[in-house]
């Protein structure tokens, strides 16, 4: 399933294609924001014996988001790779693309389980000043960036 940034940006639309476990690519816009590798929303602290426990994530100082574009700007020029998609009449397009793990955080703080790891892929043109294009993946997370 491939969808523009104007159904990528809508969580409840991604959601939905991944409880249809639908392997689907999305564009998005910059500004959505994700945890970065390795990171996730602070747990719910515990309860206090009244009332209902607390169970929605919560940020602080060491649990915060950044957007994808900050995400691409911080990365190394090895994650970048130069990838042929596909053969016009003379010659082949190309351009550097980098693929990474990421949990979206659309919403984390009306959530109580974070939102499952899925494939956030950047292109970044030679002849750009930064990344062009995003998406977001729920494709296998053995799949390979030319894949």
């Amino acid at each position: 399933m491939l969808a523009d940034a104007g159904y990528g940006t809508d969580i409840g639309f991604r959601t939905e294609l991944t409880k249809l476990e639908l392997r689907h690519v999305v564009g998005i816009q910059t500004t959505l924001t994700i945890w970065e590798p390795g990171k996730e929303p602070k747990p719910a602290p515990p309860g206090r014996g009244i009332g209902r426990p607390p169970k929605l994530f919560r940020r602080d100082g060491e649990h915060q988001t950044l957007s994808v574009k900050q995400l691409a700007l911080s990365l190394s020029p090895g994650y970048w790779k130069t990838v042929t998609r596909r053969q016009v009449v003379k010659q082949k397009l190309r351009s550097r693309f980098a693929a990474i793990r990421v949990r979206p955080a659309d919403w984390d703080s009306w959530r109580s389980a974070p939102h499952p790891e899925e494939w956030l892929l950047m292109e970044w043109p030679k002849c750009e000043e930064q990344p062009t294009n995003y998406w977001l993946s729920a494709l296998l997370a053995d799949t390979s960036l030319t894949e």
